[in-house]
């Protein structure tokens, strides 16, 4: 039985980036791509001391999917992205997104495509908590 070539997650877990480099590797690509997003501690002039993700856990996975699948399509070898769920501190990887390829180039097209896919047709949402102010939800961006 064949490997599947992409893979979507949702984890409560610290993501392991060698574990998804590895994933992804592929004897015929010379290229692999991996966009990890990590919680930073301003946003909107507020001082940011952590992030809780929130999901519509079954359609949020199938929409990864399609994504992933998409990217797929699209020319990757194998697409991979894994989301984080609960609450993350600052500094802790709240998104991965990788792809394969035989060659570089298209490879960073194909992450910003996903991304922005993912910003807009996956079902997480952010609940933004601050030193000096009240938790807020958050669009994603």
């Amino acid at each position: 039985m064949m490997e599947p070539n992409y893979e979507a997650q949702l984890t409560r877990e610290a993501i392991d980036t060698e574990k998804a480099r590895s994933w992804l590797d592929d004897p015929g690509c010379g290229a692999i791509h991996i966009f990890c997003g990590v919680v930073r501690d301003l946003n909107r002039s507020k001082t940011v001391t952590a992030i809780e993700y929130h999901a519509h856990e079954p359609l949020a996975l199938r929409s990864l999917e399609k994504v992933v699948a998409g990217l797929v399509d699209d020319g990757a070898t194998k697409a991979l992205a894994i989301h984080r769920l609960g609450m993350l501190k600052v500094g802790e990887t709240s998104i991965l997104l990788g792809v394969s390829l035989p060659h570089r180039k298209e490879g960073f097209g194909l992450l910003e495509r996903g991304m922005i896919e993912i910003k807009s047709e996956v079902a997480v949402w952010k609940h933004e908590h601050y030193r000096d102010d009240a938790p807020e939800w958050i669009e994603g961006s």
